[in-house]
């Protein structure tokens, strides 16, 4: 049977995102265009949105029906998190090639066609995830080259702040650690072999411990460096205030109880401990910088909300540990 090119599930989750998130599906929209082949379908999974953001996207997808398209809007009641967002647009999607998509994230016109093509060639049965070029919003800078992991639970964007020079010679497609979260393509029947995301991580950190996984499975991503989109950053998370910097500081600690067996946590201890208290230390230069005078009760508050949670879920992200590595040894 001769092999078809991919069709697509877009998930976008939204939470008051009225701002941006048109300009987000307008250039999905433009660039579904050129991959005729292929079939798409756009899931919007709204956290209990407050601005207009629903009654727009309905005007817009009046306005801009195609043939290889379909849309699907659901409202949660509340904010349940990006991860739980995340995982009820997989659930509810109808094609194996999920992607990933911030609803504050532009595309140039022929990202698809990229990711589509690569998909299309690739007869590695390992590669589970394909990911782009992220440019910061005016295309200057790299967000995003792909994910890089350090032990002691560090995550860092590849070539982020570094200047982006178009004339440059184009790089060449290669394997790395793991994609962004913002805009990344991963096959759903590996996901749901795996795992979802993990809904207790609520927002941030949710696309590191899912690529540990993956890695852990065996599996690769692999780097598109033509496939470029453009990136605000933060779109949502600079109206809550500290919110980010809460999650950076509890999510590390679940992801190594979750992730990393004793003798790995031993191994590791010290420089584990360094990066926590530097997680902790960006947590209290940005709340006084957000709050200024009012930290004085907000950070004590914070910080003991953020520990409490910490250990009151210890056992249960140790008992994934177990049930992780039970799947590992099944898939052997």
């Amino acid at each position: 049977m001769a092999k078809s090119y991919p069709n697509f599930s877009l998930i976008i989750p939204n939470f008051n995102g009225s701002n941006f998130l048109i300009d987000c599906l307008s250039s999905i929209i433009i660039a579904i265009k050129q991959c005729p082949s292929s079939k798409f379908e756009i899931i919007i999974v709204d956290n209990g949105s407050t601005d207009n953001s629903l009654s727009l996207i309905k005007t817009f997808f009046k306005k801009n029906k195609q043939q290889n398209l379909q849309t699907t809007n659901y409202k949660l009641r509340s904010n349940m998190g990006f991860a739980f967002a995340v995982n009820y647009g997989i659930k509810h999607s109808r094609y194996n090639y999920v992607v990933l998509i911030n609803n504050d994230l532009t595309i140039k016109s022929d990202w698809f066609k990229i990711i589509s093509k690569s998909i299309f060639q690739n007869h590695n049965p390992k590669i589970a995830s394909f990911f782009g070029t992220i440019l910061n919003k005016t295309g200057e800078k790299y967000e995003s080259q792909g994910l890089i992991f350090f032990p002691s639970g560090k995550c860092l964007n590849i070539s982020n702040g570094k200047n982006f020079l178009p004339s440059a010679k184009p790089a060449l497609a290669k394997l790395i650690w793991a994609g962004s979260g913002a805009l990344v393509v991963y096959q759903k029947n590996i996901i749901q072999k795996i795992g979802y995301f993990d809904s207790d991580f609520f927002a941030y950190l949710e696309d590191v411990d899912i690529a540990f996984r993956l890695n852990k499975f065996g599996y690769q991503t692999l780097y598109l460096p033509q496939a470029i989109s453009y990136h605000l950053g933060g779109g949502t998370s600079h109206l809550m205030n500290n919110f980010r910097y809460r999650m950076d500081v509890r999510n590390w600690f679940y992801f190594i109880t979750k992730n990393y067996s004793t003798p790995e946590i031993l191994a590791n201890l010290f420089s584990i401990i360094l990066e926590r208290f530097r997680n902790l230390s960006c947590l209290i230069k940005k709340t006084i910088n957000i709050y200024g005078i009012k930290s004085i009760y907000v950070l004590p508050r914070d910080i003991t909300q953020i520990y409490s949670e910490v250990f009151k879920n210890f056992f249960k992200m140790r008992q994934k540990y177990f049930q992780i590595q039970k799947l590992l040894k099944s898939t052997k």
